[in-house]
């Protein structure tokens, strides 16, 4: 499993979430899914290092690239726009920052034309990923095929090399592979989002169905009863006695069916959590790094991890001020490490107390550990507190049988 990067210090207790933001180590900003695709730049780096240029075009051709990687990863970046640049549908960007680094991005590629000439194509995929992935659907598709068709045109009136022209040509479709790409991520997030959508509705409808067999008989019955009572207390207060006694107890049986019904819609589905969790950690600006499945976790263990995750996720966007998280999912064990102020001396609070009871009553355990385990730094592990000394962030450890 990997483990939290300690590498800044415990931000103080009133930082922001903008300036956590901004204090984190550039590393945790990038969108590798998306620069990883730079690394096809370096074959025109290659061609320029290589090629039978004069000193100032290979100059200014390098530092069009390296210029152009840069910016471009800076734009998928920046902690407003990266986690949607990574694949869920942007929160419409700003046009006036989005249209500033496609001006950059092409004055560098301006910079590698006098050297690469008609292979500075080999940048048009980049434009096009930039601009779908920072637009919605309905604008970015229109400005995309645009481009497209005009860099062919372009091509076939003035390109006079065969080699270049296929090169060109290539990278013009390419621009349609992306846009296919970007449909296929628009449509896996509606399609989940339904999914979610539908799995509360069953629900809803389950409990409405529970509650109503539930309330229907039982009130039904206490309305016999009690119209029994009424006519019997004048005549026989034994036995109406014994019917009000009768109502008491049917009463609270209803009562207790009622509160089970509750206690089973709010429990809470591991699948559905693990996405919670993420999208609450993001929310507040804190990176998560998931290992494991909760399809793999037993159905019998799925209620108690995901109580269990849900506490922790709360308790690490309200008290822990960390900027990193990891969480790693397996068969009877769930382990949550922050990177935050860790647990400084306090006591766990009723949340976790309530947990670990019912781990416990499952045959399990919980275990925090704070400050958490660092290479050559051996971990204070206390079953429910801490050791008595601040910083080092904290790990949640819940194993089941």
């Amino acid at each position: 499993m990997p483990s939290p990067v300690h590498d800044s210090p415990a931000l103080p207790a009133g930082t922001s979430q903008k300036e956590r933001a901004r204090l984190r180590p550039w590393h945790r900003h990038i969108v590798w899914d998306a620069t990883v695709w730079l690394l096809f730049l370096v074959i025109p780096l290659v061609q320029l290092l290589l090629g039978p240029f004069a000193w100032w075009q290979r100059l200014l051709g390098i530092a069009g690239i390296m210029g152009f990687v840069a910016v471009y990863i800076w734009a998928f970046s920046t902690p407003d726009s990266g986690a949607a640049r990574a694949g869920a549908p942007p929160p419409d960007p700003s046009a006036r920052a989005l249209v500033g680094e496609l001006v950059v991005m092409t004055l560098f590629t301006v910079l590698a034309l006098p050297a690469l000439g008609w292979w500075t194509a080999y940048f048009f995929p980049f434009f096009c990923s930039l601009i779908l992935f920072s637009t919605t659907l309905r604008q970015g598709i229109p400005i995309v095929i645009t481009s497209v068709v005009l860099l062919v045109a372009v091509s076939l009136r003035w390109n006079t090399h065969p080699q270049s022209r296929w090169l060109v040509l290539g990278a013009a479709l390419s621009g349609l592979t992306i846009i296919i790409a970007r449909v296929t991520v628009e449509l896996q997030e509606r399609r989940t989002s339904a999914e979610r959508e539908l799995a509360l509705v069953s629900q809803r409808e389950a409990v409405g169905r529970d509650v109503h067999d539930i309330l229907g008989h039982s009130l039904t019955v206490l309305t016999l009863k009690a119209e029994v009572a009424r006519r019997l207390i004048e005549h026989d207060p034994d036995a109406a006695s014994r019917e009000l006694d009768e109502v008491i107890t049917l009463a609270r049986g209803a009562l207790a069916d009622v509160r089970s019904t509750v206690t089973r819609l709010r429990s809470p589905d591991l699948a559905s959590q693990v996405e919670a969790t993420r999208t609450a950690l993001s929310a507040a600006q804190i990176d998560v790094g998931l290992t494991g499945s909760a399809q793999a976790i037993p159905e019998r263990q799925r209620a108690l991890l995901a109580w269990a995750l849900r506490e922790a996720t709360t308790n690490i966007v309200r008290h822990a001020q960390a900027t990193s998280v990891s969480v790693h999912l397996a068969p009877g064990l769930l382990q949550v490490s922050d990177d935050g102020v860790g647990l400084s001396g306090s006591r766990p609070g009723n949340g976790l107390e309530g947990l670990r009871s019912r781990m416990e009553h499952e045959g399990g355990s919980l275990t925090m550990t704070s400050p958490f385990s660092r290479p050559g730094a051996p971990p204070d592990a206390v079953d429910g507190a801490c050791p008595d000394r601040s910083g080092g962030g904290t790990r949640l450890e819940v194993r089941l049988p």
